[in-house]
């Protein structure tokens, strides 16, 4: 059974000459604990896609659905609740408290929910080692470089393993190794845990981490492809096969 469905999406921006139809008519079925990469060129609609599928931006039609819940006609309080309840983000611009040290920012998300922070500490423990940011627990984000930010908007994202994990371009700010260890990281926490997974990238090297992976242009799917039992460069070259 499908966990996300998106029917008949439309979204547009501007109106008269200057009417750009950032989504046209796409469909979009996801099963629980799918790892499901969307790519394409920029301005292909995919960052889009996310923002509607988040909530963060509204469709002009179309419908979207997550366990049955009605995202397009929910009020305000309602979407609230489905993105505390829902959805961990991983932001390309990371979304830190600048006030805030990198512990208490990855903690943040456990507290807004009421959950004791003692009771998770062996799991903050295993994410900052394996994200490799224990050293910087104190600091605040002014004192971190970029690839260091967006290891600490992971962490907190993936503290309160939500059902749904979005990532907007994860790897974008980090090295080639950083990257590998994020991008291993996701997969894993998506095998054991069965988290969803939606993430928007450029990068066949980030993708191929993923389950699935569907292809934007000019607002519409143009492929849509599974990993089935592809070790992980089998799959990239699969990638480059499509985006070429």
């Amino acid at each position: 059974m499908s966990q996300l469905v998106v029917k008949n999406l439309n979204k547009e921006f501007g109106e008269g000459d200057s009417l750009v139809h950032a989504l046209s008519d796409v469909n979009l079925s996801v099963k629980t604990g799918e790892f499901l990469a969307i790519m394409g060129a920029s301005g292909s609609g995919k960052t889009t896609l996310l923002n509607c599928i988040s909530t963060i931006d509204k469709p002009t039609s179309g419908d979207i659905s997550f366990e049955g819940f009605d995202i397009i006609n929910a009020t305000d309080n309602q979407l609230a609740n489905y993105r505390s309840q829902n959805i961990s983000y991983i932001f390309q611009s990371y979304n830190l408290v600048e006030t805030l040290t990198v512990y208490e920012n990855i903690v943040l998300p456990l507290q807004i929910q009421g959950k004791k922070v003692a009771d998770c500490h062996l799991k903050i423990e295993n994410i900052l080692e394996k994200l490799s940011i224990g050293q910087l627990r104190n600091k605040f984000p002014n004192q971190l470089s970029g690839g260091q930010r967006q290891r600490v908007a992971t962490a907190r994202a993936l503290i309160d393993e939500s059902k749904l994990l979005i990532a907007d371009e994860p790897t974008g700010a980090l090295d080639s190794a950083n990257s590998e260890n994020l991008m291993a990281l996701l997969q894993e926490i998506n095998q054991v845990f069965g988290i969803t997974i939606l993430m928007v990238t450029h990068d066949p090297a980030a993708a191929k981490y993923s389950s699935r992976i569907i292809l934007l242009k000019d607002g519409q799917v143009t492929a849509d492809m599974y990993r089935h039992s592809l070790s992980n460069e089998e799959y990239l070259q699969k990638i480059y096969k499509h985006t070429r």
